[in-house]
Order: C-alpha cells, then sequence, then structure tokens
C-alpha cells in the first residue's frame, strides 16, 4: 500500500454491524504503477460512516 486517506462521517459503537466497499476507480499501469480504490463502509442502518481512497502498488509480470 502506498497512500491512504479516509474521514469518519458518523461515530461508530461497539455492537454496530459494519459493511465494507471497495471499489477500483483507476488503473493506471502504464504510467504510475499501482491503482486506487475508493472505500466505503456503511452501518447496519445504511448510514454512511466512512470513505475514503487507498493506493496500491502492484507487481506487473513481463511477457
Amino acid at each position: 500500500m502506498i497512500e491512504v486517506s479516509g474521514r469518519f462521517l458518523h461515530p461508530v459503537y461497539r455492537g454496530n454491524t459494519l459493511y465494507p466497499m471497495l471499489e477500483i476507480v483507476d488503473s493506471k499501469i502504464k504510467i504510475q504503477p499501482g491503482y486506487y480504490n475508493a472505500a466505503t463502509i456503511h452501518d447496519q442502518n445504511d448510514v454512511l460512516v466512512f470513505e475514503g481512497t487507498q493506493r496500491y502498488l502492484i507487481r506487473k509480470r513481463v511477457g
């Protein structure tokens, strides 16, 4: 992982059920090695409690 950013939008309490979701937003492997994910987390009431991005470095196979 190269970069992580995000923020909590609502409080989360013990006993809450959380549902994470990752979506590949951008994959520019030829320009920069890696890809960006958009991360969101909703609680059991479908309230968005977290949103952010992650950038991962991946190895490219030769051939």
